[in-house]
C-alpha cells in the first residue's frame, strides 16, 4: 500500500510560511521593533520575541521544502522510466535536486541569522533561497512543460511560466532598489537602526520599492509550490521494509561460520 497524501506536506509547507510571516510581521508591529509599512520580511523576525517565533516557523518550513524537492526529484526519475520520450534530463534533474536544496538550506539561514546581528550569512542565507528558489522554479517550469499532458496541463505550464517571470523581474527590482537606496540613506547606518526608514530619508521611495518587490518575491514563491498541490495527489510512495536480526540469530550465525 502506498503512501499518496503528499499534498498535506505542500499544504502545511504553505501554511506555515504564510502564518510564520504573519504573526512575526504583527508581532513586531505591535511592539514598535518595525513600522507598519513597507518593513523588509527578515527585519520582522530581527528582535526578541519575534525572532523566536520566526526561526522556529521557517526552520519547519525549511525542512518541508527541503523534502518536497527531494519528492519532486523522484517524481521526475520514475515519470523518466515511464515516459522516456519525454527526454526529462537526468544531470538537469540532479542539478534541480541541489538547486531546491541549496534554497531550502537558504531559508534555514535566513531563519537562523538576524540581519541585524550577523548580516553578512543571513544576505548569502537570502541570496540562496531567492535566487536559488527563482532558478529552481523555472527548471521545475520546463520539466512540466515536458510532462505536458500525461501529469501537467498546459494552463498549468502558462501559469508556472508566468509566476517564474515575475518572481525573476521582482527579485531583480528588490536588489537592484536596495542597492541603489542604501548608499543614499542619511539616517543612522547602524545595522540594528537601518529599518527606521522615514518619508524625509534620502532614498525612501527605492527602499519602499525594494521591500515591496521582496514581499511579492515571497508570495510568487508560495503560489508556485501552490501550483504542485494537485499534482502530488498522483504521487504515491511505498513504505520501506525492515528486516530485524535478532541477537539470538546473530550468537548462532557466528557459531556455526566458525565451525
Amino acid at each position: 500500500m502506498g503512501v499518496t497524501n503528499f499534498t498535506m506536506l505542500l499544504t502545511i509547507l504553505v501554511i506555515t510560511l504564510l502564518l510564520t510571516i504573519t504573526v512575526s510581521y504583527g508581532v513586531s508591529v505591535k511592539l514598535g521593533h518595525v513600522p507598519l509599512a513597507f518593513p523588509y520580511i527578515s527585519e520582522t523576525g530581527n528582535t526578541q520575541p519575534e525572532s523566536c517565533i520566526f526561526s522556529f516557523g521557517m526552520n519547519i518550513a525549511s525542512f518541508l521544502y527541503a523534502v518536497a524537492v527531494y519528492l519532486r526529484y523522484r517524481e521526475l526519475v520514475h515519470f523518466r522510466a515511464m515516459s522516456p520520450e519525454s527526454r526529462i534530463s537526468v544531470p538537469w534533474n540532479r542539478f534541480g535536486l541541489w538547486l531546491g536544496s541549496l534554497s531550502a538550506l537558504g531559508l534555514c539561514v535566513v531563519a537562523n541569522f538576524q540581519v541585524g546581528k550577523v548580516p553578512v550569512p543571513h544576505y548569502l542565507g537570502a541570496m540562496c533561497c531567492f535566487v536559488g528558489g527563482s532558478a529552481y522554479f523555472a527548471l521545475q517550469t520546463w520539466f512540466s512543460k515536458r510532462m505536458c499532458p500525461q501529469v501537467s496541463t498546459k494552463q498549468m505550464v502558462v501559469l508556472r511560466t508566468a509566476l517564474t517571470v515575475m518572481s525573476a523581474v521582482a527579485l531583480v527590482v528588490c536588489v537592484a532598489s536596495a542597492l541603489v537606496a542604501i548608499p543614499q540613506f542619511d539616517g543612522n547606518m547602524h545595522w540594528t537602526d537601518q529599518v527606521d526608514w522615514r518619508p524625509e530619508h534620502k532614498g525612501y521611495a527605492l527602499h519602499c520599492v525594494s521591500t515591496a518587490a521582496e514581499w511579492l518575491v515571497a508570495l510568487l514563491f508560495v503560489g508556485s509550490i501552490v501550483t504542485y498541490i494537485p499534482e502530488m495527489r498522483a504521487v504515491s510512495l511505498s513504505p520501506p521494509t525492515f528486516r530485524i536480526l535478532l541477537l539470538e540469530s546473530v550468537t548462532t550465525t557466528k557459531v556455526a561460520e566458525k565451525y
